[in-house]
């Protein structure tokens, strides 16, 4: 079992683009204590409310300009993308398309 869940997500906010390391145990704990799910779920059914809570609790850890409040994130998040092992984007809600982890 791993300690954390490990990746990047790049997302827009406000024009801005920001990639954030989402791998860390306090990430993955303030995500399960959310959702009151095991992190486990964003690997076997992931939904862009996730993957948003992940960059969003990633970007405030690491100080960055956003929201201090999750809804108040989802208002202003423009783009939102699981990045995989290369730093390329899989699967972008750009356009429509749903991110997957």
């Amino acid at each position: 079992m791993a300690s954390s869940v490990a990746g990047n997500i790049q997302f827009t906010i406000r024009g801005v683009n920001h990639v954030v390391d989402i791998s860390s145990i306090k990430n993955t704990i303030s995500f399960e204590r959310h959702f009151n799910v095991s992190a486990q779920v964003l690997a076997m059914s992931p939904r862009v409310e996730y993957i948003a809570f992940m960059a969003w609790s990633a970007a405030v850890a690491d100080g960055l300009d956003v929201p201090d409040d999750f809804d108040k994130f989802v208002d202003v998040l423009d783009n939102i993308e699981v990045m995989d092992a290369d730093e390329t984007a899989v699967n972008p809600t750009d356009g429509g398309q749903s991110a997957d982890l």
